[in-house]
């Protein structure tokens, strides 16, 4: 099948996978919610899946089975986007346990999987590595402005995922994207697991007192480092592309 056939596939599936919780959120809370969330939803999975079509496209590479699980992530990003947009902040309630378990399933079960099973089938490709790459990303920007919307943290904590686009745009200029995230340094994926953690417990539907303490005193600590290595793994694409 042609690249545009497996991604107009994979898109129908991702816009399927929505559906669910639209139907679920209209019934608990309303068609305004509802239809809002919707809109959202699906402008997140389109503007994913132009991106995904652009970068296959540049690369002349085929869609596979492993990639398709790697979108899957978005579905999760859409559904913190939509529920951004729909203007539930029930935390506690199904709102809450939908975006908490979709991004449960993006960061982790998800994050977890579609490696290790792409190299089991032989089926790593340059194109997979980067959807790998830019999903963690952007679930990481939803993730982040839904925990300072409707997790009670500070907006301070989106700094490092904004700054993350920010930064590579700017290095971009210099740098061949390939490059860019090039043999990174031991310390930022701790970094990122540390900040993914954050939110996680944030957006957490049954986090109790204990649970608000604990991110009252980690979120100074770990949004300030996290940006920190950004700035970090920038200036280092630029010393190191110079050599």
């Amino acid at each position: 099948m042609p690249m545009i056939g497996r991604l107009a596939v994979i898109s129908l599936g991702l816009f399927s996978a929505s559906v669910p919780s639209t139907l679920a959120l209209r019934r608990h809370y309303g068609r305004r919610p509802a239809a809002r969330f919707a809109i959202g939803s699906v402008l997140a999975i389109v503007a994913q899946q132009a991106l995904v079509g652009v970068a296959a496209s540049r690369r002349n590479a085929r869609l596979t089975a492993v990639d398709a699980m790697t979108l899957s992530r978005g579905v999760a990003a859409a559904v913190l986007v939509g529920l951004l947009v729909s203007g539930l902040r029930n935390r506690s309630g199904l709102a809450g346990w939908l975006g908490w378990g979709s991004m449960v399933y993006g960061s982790i079960v998800c994050d977890w999987l579609d490696g290790p099973v792409a190299r089991r089938l032989g089926a790593t490709s340059e194109l997979g590595a980067v959807l790998d790459l830019e999903g963690d990303s952007w679930l990481t920007l939803a993730t982040a402005l839904s925990a300072a919307t409707w997790g009670g943290l500070p907006g301070y904590c989106t700094a490092a995922p904004v700054a993350r686009y920010a930064l590579l745009f700017a290095a971009m200029r210099r740098v061949p994207y390939e490059r860019i995230f090039k043999d990174e340094p031991g310390w930022a994926r701790p970094l990122g697991i540390a900040q993914m953690a954050l939110f996680t417990a944030a957006l957490a539907p049954f986090g109790a007192a204990g649970t608000r303490l604990a991110l009252r005193l980690a979120t100074p600590i770990v949004a300030p480092l996290q940006l920190l290595g950004m700035l970090l793994l920038y200036r280092r694409s630029q010393t190191s592309f110079g050599r």
